[in-house]
This record gives structure tokens, C-alpha cells and sequence, in this order.
């Protein structure tokens, strides 16, 4: 990173450290930073003529409760003034505010005039530690990705979401997919049977108890890890639907065994034990 660059980021790191939005008005610059900081972007797309993004910037920008997430994310402002459009975002009215990670993949988007409770808790939201995000993306972005990379990573959005609030648990559910089905998709072409079906049990941790039964009861796994998963999938499955007889049979297969990726019985063991 060359030395203007290192100054920029010298100088937003001061005007966070008190507190203040220190808007960028590069995109790219924003996403090496978030990359290195690991931090969701926050875009403003504006205009001087447009009097609900002026209002905006006086009343919600610079709100003392919206200041406290300087640190928390990176600001952006692009300035459509003067006709200007970025490749990066679909802009038809403004202001229209995006949620992005470094790669631009756009978590959640806003158009119109947001009021300072609303983008409080959408920022709120949004706070959560992404490193292991970040740093199961930085793998998958490699050349010659292994499929396990690809599934750790849908299984970390997946997670993630568990505790969230629903604007961000949707966005981090949709990516768990996203990452899911490219797995799959490899999957077929190598025609990986095992590893394909453990991928539909596990992400139907993304899906209601009913879809979940419907694909479970059609599988009849041969590997034990996969066994294993199934089951512990129904537990959670019957448990959503109030069936706690059919929730404790499958749980008591499963209760003394350690789940692969992570326990997602967590909940269901305080209840069933």
C-alpha cells in the first residue's frame, strides 16, 4: 500500500477513535480497509440537490447514537451530483444506502430517507464479529479452492446468523446459501454422494422444520458423520414443530456424540437432557 494511501487510513483511524464518521469518498479504498479490518461497508449514495440526503447528513448522520458505529464500520459517500454512476451499486432513487462486505457482496440495501431509530438499529444489527467470515472468504477466494473450505465457510454465515437480529440473520442465511449451493454444485459434478448429502442436511439449518423433514426423511445416510447430522437435524426439526416426543427419540441418539462444524443443539440440550 503505498504511503498516501497509509495516510488516509492513519487519518480515518483518528476520526473513528473519537467517534466521528469519516466518510470516504473511494469505494475501492473502503474495501481494502474493511478487508484489513474486518468490518462491513456502509454506502451513502447522495446528491447536493437531494433534500432527503441533506436531511440525512443533519439529522441521522450526525446523530450522537449513529456516531457511536464510527468504528464499527467503514463509511462511503459517492456523490451522483453530477450524474456520476458506480459500476459497484444499482442506483435508481436517492439516497439509497447499501450494506456491503469488502468483496462488495451487498447484505442489505435502503432507498429513501431513513430516520436516525431506523438506521440505529440496522447498524446495531449489523454488529458482529466477522473475522471468521472474513477469514473463511480470504480461502475460498483462493485458486484451487477445496470443496471443505467452501462448506466451513456456508456453515460459518450459518453460525453467524444463530443470535442476530432479522435483517441481518436473513443476509448472513442468504450467503450460508449462496456458499452451500456452490459447494453442491461442485459436488455433482464430482459426483461426491457423501459430502452432497451432508451438504442438504446441514443447510437445513437455513430452512423451516417442515422443508427440513421433507428432505431428512427422504435420505438414508451410510456414513456415520452423516447419520449422525441427520439426526441431530431432526431433533431441531420436531422440536420447532412441538413434537418433543419425536425431538427426545432422535436426541437421545445423538446427546453424548460432538457434533462436526459446531453444536447447533445448544438450545435443544437445555430442553431435552
Amino acid at each position: 500500500m503505498n504511503r498516501f494511501r497509509f495516510s488516509i487510513i492513519l487519518l480515518f483511524l483518528s476520526f473513528s477513535a473519537n467517534c466521528q464518521i469519516n466518510w470516504l469518498d473511494s469505494y475501492e479504498l473502503a474495501k481494502e480497509i474493511a478487508k484489513e479490518q474486518n468490518k462491513l461497508i456502509v454506502v451513502d449514495c447522495w446528491a447536493t440537490w437531494c433534500g432527503p440526503c441533506l436531511r440525512m447528513e443533519d439529522e441521522v448522520w450526525s446523530d450522537d447514537k449513529v456516531k457511536v458505529y464510527a468504528d464499527s464500520f467503514i463509511f462511503v459517500k459517492i456523490d451522483l451530483s453530477s450524474s456520476f454512476s458506480n459500476p459497484n451499486f444499482t442506483v435508481n432513487a436517492i439516497p439509497k444506502i447499501f450494506i456491503t462486505d469488502a468483496w462488495n457482496t451487498q447484505m442489505k440495501n435502503f432507498t429513501g430517507y431513513q430516520s436516525k431509530s431506523k438506521m440505529n438499529t440496522v447498524l446495531n444489527s449489523f454488529c458482529f464479529d466477522l473475522a471468521p467470515l472474513y477469514n473463511g472468504k480470504k480461502e475460498v477466494k483462493k485458486e484451487n479452492v477445496d470443496i471443505e473450505s467452501i462448506v466451513k465457510l456456508a456453515v460459518s454465515y450459518q453460525k453467524t446468523s444463530v443470535n442476530l437480529e432479522r435483517d441481518a440473520r436473513i443476509s448472513m442465511q442468504n450467503q450460508s446459501n449462496f456458499y452451500f449451493k456452490k459447494a453442491e454444485k461442485q459436488l455433482k459434478k464430482e459426483k461426491n454422494k457423501p459430502m452432497l448429502e451432508r451438504v442438504g442436511i446441514l443447510s437445513c439449518m437455513n430452512k423451516s422444520a417442515k422443508k427440513s423433514l421433507k428432505f431428512l426423511n427422504k435420505i438414508a445416510p451410510q456414513e456415520k458423520t452423516n447419520f449422525m447430522l441427520k439426526n441431530a437435524m431432526l431433533v431441531k426439526s420436531y422440536l420447532e414443530l412441538e413434537d418433543k416426543i419425536s425431538a427426545q427419540k432422535y436426541f437421545n441418539k445423538v446427546k453424548s456424540e460432538e457434533l462436526p462444524y459446531y453444536d447447533f443443539l445448544e438450545k435443544e440440550r437445555e430442553i431435552l437432557n
